[in-house]
């Protein structure tokens, strides 16, 4: 079976967390899936920004990136939260390879447009995805992990939503499922309940009734792209959960929330 999980930064904040994602993305591979992770750092690079006096500005869930705020992007993304990540994987003796969108021209993003009458900056949008990559790493036995940053025109490095780049790759590559590892449960409802199962036009909804705010804006819009373009199902489930990863890919119920058309 072919994964793409998507790790929020936040759940690389801790050694313990990494490690443990690490095990077991290690004994996926050995169970015979082919993997790619893509990772986000927000919480990393916002920490970065504020020691460096830098504001952080965000629009619908997006960070505005400037020159600066894209330089703060590479270093600790593709570097710092990135290479504590491959630690995690060598201290478990397990082997994997740090990459980003412009590692290989694997992701290649236009200029996300203006949102709400304001620029974005330094923001892209995935156009296309080369995943030959990702069948190479995985062939020599690597566990591709993936810093969202991608070569936009003219080769201008660009700052990617972590959920959109595992959707543009899952597609690319053909991949058979996308979990969403995060921070939270899963998706909430208007009164807090959290929501097991989700159509596309329900994620739409709770989109524009503002029910969904912040990162999970991004995320549920995600989800729904990945349905559109093949992805059967995109599970957002708790990412501390112990064996979460093998729980789902099990079909053991109780965990986060499925957007699907057909599978939940």
């Amino acid at each position: 079976m072919k994964l793409v999980i998507k790790i929020g930064g936040t759940l690389l904040q801790q050694e313990d967390s990494r490690g443990l994602l690490a095990l077991q993305a290690g004994s996926l591979m050995r169970d015979g899936h082919q993997l790619l992770l893509v990772h986000g750092g927000g919480a990393q690079v916002t920490s970065y920004m504020k020691a460096s006096g830098i504001e952080s500005q965000f629009v619908e869930g997006r960070r505005v990136t400037t020159p600066e705020v894209l330089d703060a992007a590479v270093k600790v993304m593709a570097g710092s939260v990135n290479h504590e990540f491959l630690s995690a994987f060598a201290q478990a003796g397990v082997k994997a390879c740090g990459i980003s969108g412009v590692d290989g021209g694997c992701v290649y993003a236009e200029r996300a447009a203006d949102v709400a009458g304001k620029s974005l900056g330094l923001v892209g949008r995935v156009d296309r995805v080369n995943p030959a990559l990702f069948d190479v790493l995985n062939a020599g036995g690597f566990v591709p992990v993936m810093a969202c940053l991608a070569a936009g025109p003219g080769g201008q490095i660009l700052n990617v939503n972590a959920d959109e780049v595992a959707v543009g790759c899952a597609a690319a590559w053909l991949a058979d499922r996308i979990i969403f590892l995060s921070d939270v449960d899963g998706v909430r409802g208007a009164s807090g309940e959290l929501l097991r199962k989700l159509t596309p036009a329900d994620a739409d909804s709770l989109v524009k009734s503002g029910v969904a705010t912040g990162g999970m804006i991004a995320k549920l819009r995600a989800a729904c792209q990945a349905v559109s373009r093949g992805i059967p199902g995109v599970e957002i489930a708790p990412g501390h959960r112990p064996r979460i990863l093998h729980n789902l890919i099990a079909g053991a119920g109780g965990y986060g929330t499925c957007v699907s058309q057909t599978i939940c």
